[in-house]
C-alpha cells in the first residue's frame, strides 16, 4: 500500500477509528492520542490487513489500544504497595488463561514474548491475542485449517505459560536470596 493510499484510508476511517477509542476511553485527548497511535500500528503492519477487510481491522486494533491504555491507566491508578501479591493470590479461577497472563504481565511484555515465538506458533497468537482475531478468522486469514491453528494456538499457550512460570519462579528465588 502506498502512502497516498494509506492517507485515504485514514481520512475515511478516522472518525470510526475516534469513535471507537473515545467509546471506551470518555477523555476526549486520550481519545484522540489513541486514534493516532492506532493509524502509527495498522501503518507498521498493513501488511497483515486482509483486502477488503480495513474496516474491521483499523476498528480492532482502536479498541485494543483503547483497552490496552484502560488497563494499563487502572494498573497506576488503583495500585498500592503489596497489591501486586495479593492480585496473584487472589486472581479468580473463573478468569481465561490469556487474562490471567496479562493480569500478571504488561500487555507490551506479553506482545514481545509473543512476538517472539517461532513460527508456526507465532502467527496464531499474534492473529488471536494481540489483533483479537477468532480462531476461525485466524485460520482463513493464514490459510491454515482452523484444528491445525487450535492446536498450535494452544501449544503456543502452554510454552508462554511454562516460560512466565519460569521467569516467575526465578524472580522469586532471586528475591529470597537462594540464587
Amino acid at each position: 500500500m502506498t502512502t497516498q493510499e494509506f492517507t485515504a484510508l485514514v481520512r475515511q476511517y478516522q472518525g470510526l477509528v475516534y469513535t471507537v477509542c473515545h467509546q471506551l476511553v470518555p477523555d476526549e485527548g486520550v481519545a484522540q492520542d489513541l486514534a493516532q497511535e492506532t493509524f502509527l500500528a495498522a501503518w507498521r503492519a498493513i501488511d497483515r490487513c486482509p483486502p477488503g477487510c480495513e474496516k474491521q481491522w483499523l476498528a480492532r486494533i482502536a479498541a485494543n489500544k483503547a483497552k490496552d491504555h484502560l488497563r494499563s491507566a487502572w494498573a497506576r491508578r488503583m495500585s498500592t504497595p503489596g497489591d501486586d501479591v495479593l492480585a496473584l493470590a487472589g486472581a479468580p479461577a473463573d478468569q481465561g488463561p490469556e487474562a490471567q497472563a496479562l493480569a500478571q504481565l504488561g500487555a507490551e511484555e506479553l506482545e514481545q514474548k509473543i512476538l517472539a515465538l517461532r513460527e508456526p506458533y507465532r502467527t496464531p497468537c499474534r492473529l488471536c491475542l494481540l489483533e483479537g482475531y477468532t480462531p476461525a478468522e485466524a485460520a482463513r486469514i493464514s490459510r491454515r485449517p482452523e484444528k491445525t491453528l487450535n492446536a498450535q494456538l494452544w501449544r503456543a499457550k502452554k510454552m508462554l505459560r511454562a516460560q512466565i512460570e519460569q521467569e516467575q519462579n526465578q524472580e522469586r528465588r532471586i528475591g529470597d536470596g537462594t540464587v
